[in-house]
């Protein structure tokens, strides 16, 4: 199995990296997809021809199969046309761990948002999308409950549950 990617170094969980290595993954680093050539039946991709980003060589790589994932831009157009203007950073805008940014009733949520200590991770997106709408609730509702709950703190829904339950163990 080969793996190809554009630049030095993979981005990604570590474990996750030293696992590709250690099960005999062949990581073509700075190297880029120029073409994909069919096999003669022009039923399959057969050859990849690959280009070396380091000094430009190109080389041809038979494969079997051929799975491409072009990775994500952050699309940052909305905020850069915007009239309102917030702090930013490289990537989206600069925010506090509980979703706030520099505009007074705007939050924010997931890789565009960063804030001292973040981990950008798919699970730090949960955590800011639930404090972006909880501290969006308060905004909008000053005397809204100032905590996050969930349907089971909710006292409708501790009745139902206890109604499901009764009918589940009869």
């Amino acid at each position: 199995m080969y793996l190809t990617y554009r630049k030095e170094n993979l981005k990604g969980h570590e474990a996750d990296i030293s696992r590709l290595a250690n099960n005999g993954v062949v990581c073509l680093l700075n190297t880029s997809i120029v073409k994909l050539i069919a096999t003669p039946d022009h039923e399959r991709i057969g050859t990849v021809l690959l280009k070396s980003n380091d000094n430009g060589e190109a080389f041809e790589l038979s494969v079997d199969e051929v799975i491409i994932n072009h990775g994500y831009e952050r699309d940052k157009e909305l905020l850069v046309n915007s009239e309102i203007k917030m702090d930013q950073w490289e990537h989206g805008i600069s925010g506090s761990a509980m979703s706030g940014t520099s505009v007074s009733g705007i939050y924010a949520a997931g890789d565009v948002l960063h804030h001292e200590g973040k981990l950008h991770l798919i699970a730090g997106a949960f955590q800011d999308s639930a404090n972006a709408v909880n501290q969006a609730k308060q905004y909008i509702t000053p005397e809204a409950n100032s905590t996050g709950m969930v349907s089971s703190h909710n006292d409708l829904f501790i009745q139902k549950n206890r109604d499901l339950m009764k009918h589940l163990y009869r």
